[in-house]
């Protein structure tokens, strides 16, 4: 039985305040909501609070309310419960909230019963549900109105599961591994087992998914994305957002604009071309509009063509021509004027105030109509969304992950995973396999499953790929050695005789952005998000805020070591006055690392120059020789049969790569152990396309992505061919960042604070095609363990849609899943990439089977954007049909008039 429990204790005090408490017990548990008061208010609309809450009072408690009634205006303030955060106020409501009766019986829409409440709110109230808060462990809530029967409306972080630190939840693969699937069904899948544990934790909506293309191959965030397409992006997307909502649970979908870089993000100017803009980077987004009817999304990040994204009203104009009928809140800190961006069409906000809200009001600065419009906005789908009537309970402590969820999680990273290489035929490996070395902290002290900044989310267990390849290969003699480094830490300075540099720094200060050359005070303070010369310069003494530091060391062993650095800011490092590490860090202390190979007794002159971003804060340099640790690798892979390299990349929010290189010795251990066993396999984990200067030596690359808690039991179920490998690269893996799209300066990481789109369309595997470079894996690509055929193709044109006919055919010994990839050439006169993804199938065969399959393309997807306006060109289109995007096997040709 609940208990509940009526507290008041009235404050004297000149102003009037009073403080009234009361909590809720329940099995031990305890809830406490504080109502602060200040200016006039009655005993009726206090017994109203009392209606709502389903309390009873005591004789003190009523004196008490009587007294504040002539002290105070209650206004609800919640606070940090120890299990439940939301007081289960709204079961059997009575007439002061009618709206409540109302929306469980569905007399009413829901925008009428959003007018209802609006016209009952004060200004105060209205603007307690246009502030976003942080109230940990809630990552974002309003207030909520309790005098009206209105929850706080909570939002959990994602995309890739429940984060904020939230405990009994699924740490999902990431969104690039999704993305890997080509796979709508279980994108879907995902969203209904992600909407349904948001809806166990007792949260109203979770933000994802995240939509944004991978324009730069170094981008922090690549992981959370679903790669460098468009069409692929918006079809995953929609399908996840229909499978959110459909557990009653809001998708935020992130971030609408044009957000590509982790790089100055907060103050960044995108130049970008209109038809750019629309085809590409807002066209996922469209679709999660108009094919999954999203509840809310979240504006971005920086500037486009000058204008705050936040505060771009062509931008929501643009929401509302595609069918939006949700509500818009703005990134933490994205909303740069929070008057322009309310005007604009944002909803709700991150970070202000309740008080600053009603100022700006209160002095004409704001609208009060602009405000009623937010909150409208708000309240129309939580009514929608029966959050209102039937309001969740937030239980940061109740378990939301299940078996159900683990064995979807289990099955996506499987599916997530793409073959790259496999020289004959190693893989999948034989039962019968006498020894394998297992090599890499990845495969059992420190795997990288997840990456980090908000997206982050805790596992409740992990899977190991060492003890799940034990128990795949019980009779093999499994050997394991860490062998190398892959984590962000700094190791210390071990096997140099001494270490001299200057003492202390001293120099001149060098205003920003007065192009003079020169050292500066590392006191000297800077912030790379206001600071243009900070977060666009490329060379080390260019521009202002650079100091330098020299190091002279002398080695007592000859082997490979591992030069690392912890800094914040642009930093070059030479040794020897050879350039052998370069960053641009941003947002954090990263450690960055790299392997270097140095003679024994013999000095070496290491040069350091960087940006003084923060007070007193120089780089801190580290250097672990790691030769043994290799050796011992080598040794375990020459006695083994196999040799299994697990190797990883952490990628996280907040800074973008500073290469394209696996960190610390690991491309030296993949070298060292491929020399010493042909057998050699790379299993990868990483967030994003990463270099592999090794490739040519080794037998067999997995690319096995962020796989989550599952990491252990899915990659030793491809490694063992329990399953057949069906994932294909949702973006393009470069042979090296020259030859990407966005390799000069202009593009990434920009100048004097702007970045230039000036690949235009051209971005991911349509520059690669239309520039004649070969990357180092193309987009679509992946192999299986079996092989297949496409023949007789035939285009059918009816009036809204081309009906694309093939069949496909299972040509090997093993069953496996292909997935049919359909392009469109557009006519040459369009200026249109040369091939664009249009249409994707998944075909599970046996064996020697084969199926007939028909994908029907909307001729509304061949539009372009032109003057303001989308039309669909006539003339002779080209669909081609393949195994990626560089290899397109079948071609047909149609008219459209």
């Amino acid at each position: 039985m609940v208990r509940r429990t009526l507290e008041h204790f009235v404050r004297a005090a000149p102003t009037g305040r009073f403080l009234s408490r009361f909590y809720t017990r329940a099995g031990g548990a305890r809830t406490d909501v504080h109502y602060v008061g200040t200016g006039a208010t009655d005993l009726g609309r206090a017994r109203d609070v009392q209606r709502c809450y389903g309390v009873t009072m005591g004789r003190f408690g009523r004196v008490a309310l009587a007294m504040s009634a002539l002290t105070g205006l209650l206004t609800l303030v919640t606070a940090p419960a120890t299990a439940t955060t939301k007081v289960p106020i709204l079961a059997n409501s009575p007439a002061p909230c009618p709206w409540l009766q109302q929306a469980r019986a569905h007399t009413k829409s829901p925008l009428a019963l959003a007018n209802e409440v609006l016209a009952r709110m004060t200004l105060r109230e209205k603007a307690s549900y246009a502030v976003l808060v942080t109230r940990a462990p809630l990552g974002n809530t309003n207030l909520g109105v309790a005098r009206l029967c209105l929850p706080p409306l909570t939002i959990s972080d994602g995309p890739d599961g429940l984060a904020n630190g939230l405990i009994g939840v699924t740490q999902w693969p990431a969104e690039l591994g999704l993305a890997a699937t080509f796979s709508t069904t279980l994108a879907h899948d995902y969203g209904v087992a992600l909407g349904a544990e948001t809806a166990s934790k007792g949260l109203d909506a979770i933000q994802a998914p995240e939509l944004n293309l991978t324009r730069v191959a170094l981008s922090g965030r690549t992981f959370e994305t679903f790669g460098e397409d468009p069409y692929l992006a918006g079809q995953l997307g929609a399908a996840e957002i229909r499978g959110i909502q459909s557990r009653g649970t809001l998708a935020v979908v992130k971030h609408l604009g044009a957000y590509t870089q982790e790089t100055a993000r907060l103050h960044l100017n995108q130049v970008v071309a209109p038809r750019t803009l629309n085809e590409l980077y807002l066209a996922p987004f469209r679709q999660a509009v108009r094919q999954g009817n999203a509840a809310s999304l979240m504006c971005a990040y920086g500037a486009i063509n000058g204008v705050n994204t936040c505060g771009d009203p062509t931008l929501f104009n643009a929401l509302r021509a595609w069918g939006f009928h949700g509500f818009v809140r703005s990134d933490f800190h994205a909303a740069l004027n929070v008057v322009q961006s309310f005007n604009a069409g944002v909803d709700v906000v991150k970070p202000s105030s309740v008080p600053g809200l009603v100022n700006l009001v209160r002095r004409g600065v704001l609208a009060v109509s602009v405000l009623n419009r937010a909150v409208r906005d708000v309240l129309t789908v939580m009514f929608r969304f029966h959050l209102i009537a039937s309001a969740r309970h937030f239980s940061p402590t109740t378990p939301a992950t299940s078996a159900s969820h683990v064995a979807l999680a289990t099955s996506i990273a499987e599916n997530s995973m793409v073959l790259l290489k496999n020289s004959d035929a190693l893989l999948p490996l034989s039962p019968a396999t006498d020894s394998i070395a297992v090599l890499g902290l990845d495969a059992s002290v420190a795997p990288i499953v997840t990456g980090g900044g908000s997206s982050a989310v805790l596992a409740p267990y992990l899977s190991s790929p060492l003890s799940a390849l034990r128990q795949s290969f019980p009779l093999t003699h499994v050997i394991y050695q860490r062998g190398s480094t892959n984590t962000p830490h700094l190791n210390r300075l071990s096997n140099v005789k001494y270490l001299r540099g200057t003492p202390r720094l001293n120099g001149r200060a060098i205003p920003a952005g007065s192009g003079q050359p020169g050292r500066t005070d590392p006191a000297v303070r800077f912030n790379p998000n206001i600071t243009p010369a900070v977060s666009t310069a490329t060379h080390p003494g260019h521009g202002a805020g650079w100091n330098h530091m020299t190091l002279h060391i002398e080695t007592r062993h000859s082997g490979i070591y591992e030069l690392a650095v912890r800094q914040y800011g642009d930093t070059w490092i030479s040794l020897d006055g050879k350039n052998v590490l370069a960053s641009p860090g941003i947002h954090s202390r990263n450690v960055l690392s790299t392997s270097v190979v140095l003679a024994a007794k013999r000095r070496y002159t290491i040069d350091v120059r960087w940006f003084a971003i923060r007070s007193h804060e120089p780089p801190t340099l580290g250097l672990l020789d790691v030769s043994r640790r290799i050796a011992s690798a080598v040794r375990a892979a020459h006695q083994a049969r196999v040799a299994i390299v697990f190797a990883g990349a952490y990628g996280a929010e907040g800074a973008d790569r500073a290469n394209l290189l696996l960190p610390g010795d690991q491309n030296a251990l993949i070298a060292a152990v491929a020399k010493a066993n042909p057998r050699t396999i790379v299993v990868l984990n990483t967030g994003g396309a990463v270099a592999m200067p090794w490739l040519r030596h080794v037998a067999a690359v997995v690319e096995a992505w962020y796989p989550g808690q599952v990491d252990g039991q899915a990659s030793a179920a491809l490694l063992d061919g329990s399953v057949s490998p069906a994932g294909r690269l949702p973006l393009t893996f470069p042979a090296s960042l020259a030859s990407t799209p966005s390799s000069t300066s202009a593009s990434f990481p920009g100048v004097n604070g702007s970045v230039t789109f000036a690949e235009g369309l051209f971005i991911g595997y349509r520059w690669y095609q239309a520039h004649h470079v070969r990357p180092l894996f193309p987009f679509g690509y992946g192999l299986s363990y079996t092989t297949f055929t496409s023949s007789s193709l035939r285009v059918r044109v009816s009036a809204h849609v081309l009906r694309v006919h093939l069949s496909v055919a299972n040509t090997g010994p093993r069953s496996g899943v292909d997935v049919v990839e359909i392009y469109v050439h557009d006519p040459s006169s369009l200026d249109e990439p040369l091939e664009q993804l249009r249409g994707v199938a998944r075909v599970t065969l046996a064996p020697g089977q084969h199926r007939s399959i028909s994908v029907a393309l909307p001729i509304s997807s061949l539009a372009i954007y032109r003057a303001g306006a989308w039309i669909t060109p006539a003339g002779r289109y080209r669909v081609d049909v393949g195994s990626s995007s560089a290899r397109l096997t079948l071609h047909a040709k149609v008219r459209l008039t």
